[in-house]
């Protein structure tokens, strides 16, 4: 049976390993299997047993650099036609191109987008045109929710209760846990994200954060030893995110009428990216 955007297998290669562990989480908890490795050398021990349908590589690592791993994968027989993609902060036209020579099939700039990433999951699972593992369908206009594009959750009752079908749209519901993300932010952290954006993808909410590090936590990820750093601040995050999961599990009962099965977080210490993923108990109804 051919692969679909649901059941890959993923090989992520990145040497910033807080950036590598959230993708990979990411892209497991789109139902696909993901093996993170954060260096080059390895990947190419890994590729070999893995096999993998599909491979995210960083472009500058200390030890082997992504054009120089993908060079070597092109002239392997088993991987000369795998897709593979580099994933890179170098958002400039040079590496672009660069990357584009060595072998890359295409470059995602960090951070990647969701809807960039499920394209390329769904380039390389052959996905119907009917858009079910899609977030963003080309025959559905949809809203993309961030800071400035919000529904309050008062004025997503009254919405809701104005309807015969007591629902929102998938839009309005991402729109209002989005406001909601804002209001628990500031009012029971005292944290502002720079941007927030949910999407809704069967029975997982996905909702990520960007540039969300305090001046304190970067410099507690950089002292005593960066892992212990590092591990210091994600260990904070998660414990606050504990403490406040009544709250944000109610809100999303509420916005969604489905309850929250599992929560799963992520942070990294280098671009300040925040996930927070859901495991609903069931695809939510929309209007």
């Amino acid at each position: 049976m051919p692969p679909t955007a649901g059941n890959l297998r993923v090989l992520v290669v990145d040497d910033d390993r807080d950036g590598a562990d959230t993708l990979g989480m990411l892209i497991e908890e789109l139902g696909n299997q993901v093996h993170v490795t954060y260096g080059g050398t390895q990947a190419l021990n890994v590729a070999t047993v893995f096999q993998p349908d599909l491979m995210l590589i960083d472009l500058a690592m200390p030890d082997m650099d992504g054009c120089r791993l993908v060079s070597t994968f092109r002239q392997m027989p088993a991987f000369a036609q795998t897709k593979i993609v580099a994933i890179t902060g170098f958002a400039d036209l040079g590496h672009k191109t660069l990357a584009l020579n060595a072998g890359f099939d295409t470059v995602l700039f960090k951070p990647a987008a969701l809807r960039e990433i499920n394209a390329v999951l769904a380039s390389v699972g052959q996905v119907a045109s009917s858009g079910n593992q899609s977030p963003e369908p080309a025959n559905k206009k949809r809203a993309q929710p961030g800071a400035e594009q919000c529904l309050s959750i008062r004025e997503a009752r009254r919405i809701r209760n104005e309807r015969k079908s007591r629902t929102l749209t998938q839009a309005e519901s991402e729109a209002a846990i989005c406001e909601a993300f804002i209001r628990f932010r500031e009012d029971y952290l005292g944290w502002r994200a720079k941007e927030i954006r949910v999407h809704i993808i069967k029975d997982l909410l996905i909702v990520r954060l960007l540039g969300v590090l305090t001046v304190a936590e970067r410099t507690l990820a950089q002292s005593l030893s960066p892992e212990k750093g590092r591990d210091l601040v994600k260990q904070v995050r998660i414990h606050l995110l504990e403490l406040a999961r009544p709250m944000l599990e109610s809100i999303i009962y509420e916005v969604t009428g489905v309850k929250v099965l599992a929560m799963h977080h992520d942070i990294s210490t280098v671009t300040g990216e925040e996930v927070v993923l859901f495991a609903l108990s069931e695809t939510p109804r929309f209007q």
